[in-house]
């Protein structure tokens, strides 16, 4: 090994191992995101059998307030996963399938850190570990999808039945884990089983899976047809395809740039090779390296595709302007990280090498990441609920409720962080609320009923958001108070309790 290139691995090892530091300081630095807090008030319901969320729907009926009975039941989703680990190891349930990922990167590249080291300093990888988001097992079970295919177009024999299998469970882990459907996983396994056998029986379709763009001529309008189909059948978000073109064609754009361009090609340093890949592809006819492509660049529309949808959606539903939800549920790009395994092995397919040493596009893509990275691994997120949460937690008695007064978008998914904190095992038959600022609530804690939302006529204590301007009613006094952290736009945040 010449001098330069054993320079190049020791540096490719050092970002290898500062990536899985950066990991551990986010796992010690961070708070749980907020859709942990949903999965981990489903396993806590769980016990009787009904994994719900007992306070409400996070998209309740009334659009200004929280229902109770309206409960939202999550019959399949990350929550699964994480109550397969003991109590001593669920912070590192993110990061355990990222070691497993990292560990295939090393045994695909023959031991050579450089993939491995890119996917350790991804920072929305970071990100998603510290806050326990189940990316890196998502991008585990894609990468299990990726090793049972490429061998399934040249084994033979019962060699294949071992991938077969291995292909199965990574699709319905990838299912199960994003809450779909396992009818959908079987749709998959269909639609992946018949594009190898194709390829592997039938000479006429080789024109198809060993070029390229004759091969997006076919997944694209697969693709297409799918979500479109799946919004008259499926509803809610994917519905905006229909509802809001126009709006959803513009959030479509965006998702492409915020998720392949940002979340991919920027965020693994993969944007100085492109190029190369293209050239690559354009004169590439082995089926496996041709369905890396396709699988990339048909997954990365379905998941744009579904981007779009959630903030159409929700910008509507919240009354917000687009542009300003887009800012708001921008990390929503990070769902396309489920590609970086097949994404990385067609850029290192395509490279020829040129990956391994760092010359200056390189080392200026490292340069705009790494900053990155460390804020994602060394300041991790801190909520002000869980201050706000702790200084009533102590007071409030069984059956006594709390109110959460605060703007719209994703109040629900924030109420719900005061759970692990205010009654975490769910025997203390403590019920969360939530209403806007110009809900009326005012009047509900008068006695007055209304409809399609819960009764607050056990609610003791009263939690003021930030930024949130509200004139308290006579008979509360302020208990506790704090700011808020900067990264969760800071302002003061209020508890008062009932006199």
């Amino acid at each position: 090994m010449s001098e330069e290139k054993s320079n190049h691995n020791r540096l490719w090892w050092g970002l290898l191992i500062f990536g899985l530091l950066l990991h551990l300081s986010s796992i010690s630095s961070s708070d749980y995101g907020l859709d942990t807090h949903l999965h981990l008030a489903a396993i806590e319901s769980n016990e009787d059998g009904t994994p719900n969320l007992e306070w409400g729907d996070v998209r309740p009926e009334d659009p200004l307030a929280s229902n109770p009975d309206d409960l939202q039941i999550l019959e399949r989703g990350w929550w699964q996963i994480l109550e397969l680990y003991p109590s001593w190891l669920l912070p590192f349930a993110a990061f355990l399938p990222m070691l497993a990922l990292i560990g295939l990167l090393l045994i695909m590249t023959k031991g050579r850190p450089h993939l491995a080291a890119l996917v350790a300093i991804h920072p929305s990888l970071i990100f998603a570990t510290g806050r326990l988001y189940p990316e890196s097992t998502v991008a585990l079970a894609v990468a299990g999808i990726i090793l049972a295919s490429l061998h399934l177009f040249e084994r033979k024999g019962w060699a294949l039945l071992q991938w077969v299998l291995l292909a199965v469970a990574s699709i319905h882990l990838l299912v199960l884990v994003k809450g779909l459907s396992s009818m959908i996983g079987w749709y998959l396994i269909a639609a992946l089983l018949a594009w190898i056998g194709l390829d592997r029986l039938v000479p006429k379709f080789q024109e198809y899976s060993r070029n390229p763009m004759m091969g997006l001529s076919i997944s694209i309008p697969i693709v297409l047809i799918a979500m479109i189909a799946a919004s008259f059948t499926a509803g809610g978000s994917l519905a905006t395809i229909q509802t809001h073109p126009i709006e959803w064609l513009f959030s479509l754009f965006i998702a492409l740039i915020d998720g392949f361009g940002l979340y991919l090609l920027v965020g693994i340093c993969c944007w100085p090779f492109l190029s190369d890949l293209i050239t690559d592809l354009k004169k590439s006819n082995e089926n496996g390296h041709v369905f890396l492509f396709i699988f990339v660049a048909s997954g990365t529309l379905l998941m744009s595709m579904w981007i779009a949808s959630l903030w159409v959606f929700e910008a509507n539903r919240w009354d917000l302007p687009l542009w300003e939800n887009m800012i708001l549920m921008g990390n929503n790009g990070r769902y396309i990280t489920a590609l970086i395994f097949p994404f990385l092995l067609l850029i290192h397919r395509s490279s020829k090498g040129k990956f391994t040493s760092i010359g200056k596009p390189l080392m200026l893509a490292l340069l705009i990441v790494l900053p990155l990275s460390m804020l994602a691994g060394m300041h991790g997120q801190t909520m002000w609920t869980d201050d706000a949460a702790r200084s009533f937690s102590d007071e409030i008695d069984v059956g006594e409720d709390f109110l959460y007064i605060d703007d719209e978008a994703l109040a629900m998914h924030w109420l719900y962080t005061f759970r692990l904190e205010v009654d975490s095992e769910g025997d203390h038959e403590i019920t969360g609320h939530w209403r806007a600022p110009d809900s009326n609530w005012e009047i509900e804690l008068e006695g007055q009923a209304i409809q399609n939302r819960g009764d607050l006529s056990d609610v003791h204590y009263l939690v003021i958001a930030p930024n949130i301007d509200v004139d308290v009613p006579n008979g509360w006094e302020k208990m506790a108070s704090g700011e808020a952290p900067f990264l969760n736009g800071g302002g003061e945040w209020m508890v008062y309790r009932a006199v």
